[in-house]
C-alpha cells in the first residue's frame, strides 16, 4: 500500500487543501509511479506520474499537482495561495511557466 510521505497545505478560497505526495514505487520493467492526491471541499482527486527513478517520478507528479492547483485559479477562478502567497512554491512545467507569478522551481 502507498504511503503519504510529504504534503503541503494550501488556501483555496479561504479553506484549507491538502496536497499528499506518495512514496514513488516500482512499476514493471524499470519506471516508477509517484501518486498525489489533492483533498479538494468536493472531494479528492488522485493522479500519477511516472519517471524513469523515484526522483523523476516524485518532481513529475508535483508539477502535475501544481498544474492543477493553477488551473483551478485560472479555468475556475478560485483563490489559490500558498502562506498567503499566490507563488505555490512547487516545481512547474517550462511550459506553463508563466501561469505561476513567481516562477516556480
Amino acid at each position: 500500500m502507498a504511503v503519504s510521505f510529504v504534503q503541503r497545505t494550501f488556501s483555496v478560497d479561504g479553506r484549507e487543501v491538502t496536497c499528499r505526495f506518495f512514496l514513488p514505487e516500482a512499476k514493471q520493467g524499470r519506471d516508477f509511479q509517484c501518486r498525489y492526491e489533492i483533498a479538494w471541499p468536493e472531494g479528492s482527486r488522485s493522479r500519477k506520474a511516472y519517471g524513469v527513478d523515484q526522483v523523476q517520478a516524485l518532481l513529475l507528479a508535483m508539477q502535475m499537482a501544481h498544474a492543477e492547483l493553477l488551473s483551478e485559479r485560472e479555468n475556475n477562478g478560485r483563490q489559490v495561495l500558498w502562506l498567503d502567497q499566490r507563488s505555490l512554491g512547487l516545481p512547474i512545467a517550462n511550459s506553463i511557466r508563466d501561469l505561476d507569478p513567481d516562477g516556480g522551481f
